[in-house]
This record gives structure tokens, sequence and C-alpha cells, in this order.
């Protein structure tokens, strides 16, 4: 995966970080599944996230993401679209605006642009109007990927999360690396998780809620990947065990472009 900085990003107080203890794959064994009938290609049927009871950002102030705000993520798609065209000749086939969970469990607000050859997870400023980062990862080199519930384990103090989830994984099956899993500062994880973005959960037609919907995002991905990549159904585990930085951080939503009281950031 290819990261680049484009600019220094706002200074943000992250105060503490949380450890996240990631398996092999970053797959619960138990209840993924394989559909081999069809090359992997088609999964079973899972819970959507529209049908999930509980609201995880249904107590938020949704007027306070600059994302809400009118044109806003129209001009971050365009101004990507346009980046994309500089870097890539491929075509773009879908963007949506979605939560990034990193290693650490920290929630972040990203762009991401599918194309038909890669796909692009771009971090966007949306009080400034441009683009930050943006990391790059080739469709060919997905080995894995994974839809269902994010969860935790079960020893785990962190509360339920009630979110529908993605992981796209390139890992070849490797274990990560210790240098990488004790590290709060490493780069380069060889996979990246999705959630549908708070807004999803505020918008009224279904229209408008597809470019916050993971599962769109999912859905499109499908038909471009290989046939040797796995598709697989089943929970996805975010091994927090303790996680007061990341609580803090995620209940701030400290990822997210968001109207602070007098500041912005």
């Amino acid at each position: 995966m290819n990261k680049v900085y484009l600019d220094d990003e706002p200074a943000v107080n992250f105060k503490t970080a949380t450890l996240e203890l990631a398996n092999p794959d970053g797959i619960e064994d138990a209840p993924a599944t394989l559909d081999a009938e069809s090359n992997h290609k088609s999964i079973e049927q899972i819970p959507s996230s529209k049908d999930i009871s509980y609201a995880p950002f249904k107590n938020v102030d949704v007027h306070s993401f600059f994302t809400d705000r009118n044109e806003v993520v129209e001009r971050a798609v365009k101004d990507c679209h346009e980046f994309i065209k500089e870097v890539s000749s491929d075509e773009v086939v879908g963007t949506w605006l979605l939560t990034e969970i990193s290693l650490w469990d920290t929630e972040k607000e990203r762009l991401v642009l599918l194309t038909t050859k890669c796909l692009y997870s771009v971090k966007y400023d949306f009080i400034s109007l441009k683009i930050l980062e943006y990391n790059q990862v080739p469709l060919a080199n997905l080995d894995t990927v994974v839809i269902g519930e994010l969860i935790y384990p079960s020893s785990s103090f962190a509360p339920r999360r009630h979110m529908l989830g993605i992981r796209l994984m390139w890992n070849k099956g490797h274990p990560l690396p210790l240098s990488k899993k004790w590290n709060p500062f490493a780069k380069n994880i060889p996979w990246l998780t999705y959630a549908s973005h708070p807004l999803f959960w505020h918008k009224g037609s279904e229209m408008d809620k597809a470019r916050f919907d993971v599962e769109a995002m999912h859905a499109a991905i499908l038909s471009l990947l290989s046939e040797e990549c796995n598709m697989i159904t089943g929970a996805i585990i975010v091994e927090n065990y303790c996680g007061i930085g990341a609580l803090v951080h995620n209940k701030n939503a400290l990822g997210f472009f968001k109207v602070r009281g007098k500041v912005s950031f």
C-alpha cells in the first residue's frame, strides 16, 4: 500500500492510543464461511446495516460535521476525481465517504475512491477543502475480503459497536510482525477496515444514504476482484481489549472534521 502525504494535517490532541492485537489474518475463524461453489465471489446473506435495531450514532449532532454542509462532500469528490485523473488513467467506478478503523481501533473520516484497478483512501480536509494524504491499494493485491459485524473479543472491556464493516486484506495469510502489532505509529498495515460514516444513520432517502454506506462500496468492489480473492462472511474482530484511548478518541470524533464549540478541526 502506497501512502502519500500532501500536506500537514491539522493539529489534533489524540491523547492516548490503545493496543489492538490482531490474529494472523485479522478474521475470527469460527463464524467465517467461504462459498466455494461460486469461486468465492458469492457470499451468504448477512444482516444489513440498515436492519440493525441499534443506531450507533443516533445521539450525535450531525450538523456539527462539516460533511453535513451543502455541497461540501460534492466539492471533495470533485477534487479527488480531478486528482485521480492526474495520477492514473483508470476509470473511477464509485466514491464513498466512510469511516476507516485503524489497527488501534481509532475511527477516521475517509473518502474512498474505487477505480477499475485500484482503491484510494483519501484524507480530505473538509475545512480548508484540500487533500492531505492518500493511500493507494491495487485491487490485484487483495487476497481476502471480509464483510460482517465489527466485534471485540469476549474479554474486551470495550462496548459493543453494533456496526457492519468490511475488511480488505493483502497479507497473504501472514501474521502481522510484532514490530507493527505493538507499534501505534506503524505504517503499511496489510489491511483496511471500513464502516459506514455516522451520517449514514441520519440521511432520509436510500439515494442519500448510499454515499455513506459501506455495503454499497462492498457491492461495487465484488465484480472487480480476481477469482483468487476469497470472499468471506463473518465477524470482523477489532482486538481492542482495554480501549480507553480509542474510546476517548472515538467518543469525541477526533478523526472527523467537526465544529467543536468556538473552534473547528
